[in-house]
């Protein structure tokens, strides 16, 4: 049994079969559920976070954001940790200071300890989801990567569909704090069944030394971004001085990342195996990806304010619009994890880009006259596009790397993720602040209706234009290397 063995022992992923097999798939599934359901639920709270803190736009998105940001800093670490330690210590660590921020969160004074508890929960969240991930491609057979993605991708997804109707629920019927307390419990359970059932599963033992000047220099240049982001002016595009300065600003960003790069890519042990890149394969599936969480994250940040500050409606809708669109993408992710083995996930991702970018055109002509059930239907047909485009097209990427090498892949997916969705919400949350206000000003009244218009629309462009990577990936699913 692998409740018996001991935390120094080893075990290899030939060995682990059966029931052991299934305790941990059940494990790393209650840990996913307790990190995607905190991921979720406080979203419908934001315009809460707003008010009771006295806060605009700006500052509450950073209840989104300080979690993703965070998380990409847990990514970074998961690497070096998988390379490092076995697997059990990691996860358990991770899931313990997943506790400590709901207990800070539930006790915050002010919004910044609210922030500091979704980075703290975020950091343990970015630990998590690779590992789990690597893990699960080391005690599974490639035949069955599909099939046991699509059910990692099920709960996932289910975790998050309920996390906004049970976050919008709480905080309507109790208070915001709740949505902190609400994870104890199932965390707590989570922690008991990591020490019973992980075992010590790792990678070989190697000389794995951590890279502390690429991990110093990409957080002080993401902290160095976010501060710049978060403090632009929402009328920088108003005066030709305004544009040249922020212009140069973002060429200076830009460069310095492209240094760091290339000093990553030198190095024999990275802090992100960013030479992962040269499969094609995995590159094209990250791109798509990448996007799909676009459209998600800017999603969960503007449907609340759209439901509740634009049309008046209670946060209960916005958890049910959210929670519908998640369970038809769960159940649409079942279907394809079972094609994506025997078929590939070419075909399948392109029709998910088109639907999924025809959802975000069709939010920006719906909400001319917005109404709750033709908001319903659309975010139920970008679930749909979601369930097809993203977890088969990353299932696919996956498996074209060699096993030892997903969780590392796992990271770097995960981390280019974060990094492009934290950036591009950022910039939403300014330019709608900022284009809300021209409109106003211009008697328009429905300002931040028509500055949410304008991002769906260009969301929409965004997803198109990754049909071309999809067109790049193999009509048949790769054999592990």
């Amino acid at each position: 049994m692998v409740a018996s063995l001991d935390s120094s022992e080893e075990l290899s992923s030939e060995k682990l079969t059966g029931k052991p097999r299934r305790q941990v798939l059940l494990t790393l599934l209650l840990g996913g559920t307790v990190i995607s359901f905190s991921n979720s639920a406080l979203n419908p709270a934001i315009p809460v976070f707003m008010s009771v803190f006295d806060v605009d736009i700006v500052m509450g998105g950073w209840v989104l954001n300080a979690y993703v940001l965070s998380m990409s800093v847990g990514l970074m670490l998961s690497g070096y940790l998988h390379k490092k330690f076995a697997f059990r210590p990691v996860y358990l660590t991770a899931i313990i200071g997943f506790m400590l921020g709901s207990v800070i969160g539930m006790c915050a004074p002010s919004m910044t300890m609210v922030i500091i508890a979704r980075a703290i929960q975020g950091l343990s969240g970015g630990l998590t989801i690779p590992i789990s991930i690597g893990m699960l491609y080391q005690i599974y057979p490639q035949h069955r990567h599909g099939r046991v993605m699509a059910l990692w991708g099920i709960v996932i997804m289910m975790s998050l569909a309920f996390g906004p109707l049970v976050g919008a629920y709480l905080v309507e019927q109790f208070t915001w704090w709740t949505l902190f307390a609400v994870t104890l419990p199932l965390s707590a359970v989570v922690t008991l069944m990591v020490w019973r059932f992980l075992p010590n599963i790792g990678s070989p033992k190697v000389d794995k030394t951590f890279d502390v000047k690429g991990f110093v220099s990409l957080l002080v240049w993401l902290l160095a971004l976010m501060t710049w982001l978060s403090m632009l002016k929402t009328g920088f595009y108003s005066s030709l001085a305004s544009v040249i300065e922020t212009s140069l600003l973002a060429a200076i960003f830009l460069i310095s990342f492209m240094v760091w790069w290339a000093y990553e890519r030198r190095q024999i042990q990275p802090l992100l195996n960013v030479r992962l890149f040269s499969n094609t394969v995995y590159l094209h599936s990250t791109i798509i990806s990448v996007t799909q969480t676009l459209g998600l994250m800017v999603g969960l940040l503007l449907l609340p304010i759209l439901v509740q500050e634009v049309m008046g409606k209670s946060a209960l809708w916005t958890g049910v619009i959210l929670m519908t669109a998640t369970l038809m993408s769960s159940i649409t992710t079942h279907f394809a994890g079972k094609r994506v083995d025997k078929y590939g996930a070419r075909d399948i991702g392109i029709l998910g880009i088109v639907l999924s970018a025809s959802s975000m055109l069709l939010l920006a002509w719906c909400l001319y006259q917005p109404t709750l059930w033709l908001l319903i239907v659309i975010m139920s047909l970008q679930g749909v596009g979601v369930g097809m485009a993203y977890l088969p097209t990353t299932t696919v990427g996956f498996s074209s790397l060699a096993k030892e090498m997903v969780t590392e892949g796992a990271a770097l997916n995960n981390i280019s993720r974060r990094i492009v969705s934290t950036i591009f919400i950022t910039l939403v949350t300014v330019y709608v602040a900022g284009r809300g206000a021209q409109l106003l000003a211009a008697g328009n009244r429905q300002s931040v209706g028509t500055a949410i218009q304008e991002i769906f629309v260009v969301l929409a462009v965004i997803l198109f234009l990754t049909i071309f990577s999809a067109r790049r990936l193999p009509k048949a699913v790769l054999m592990s290397k």
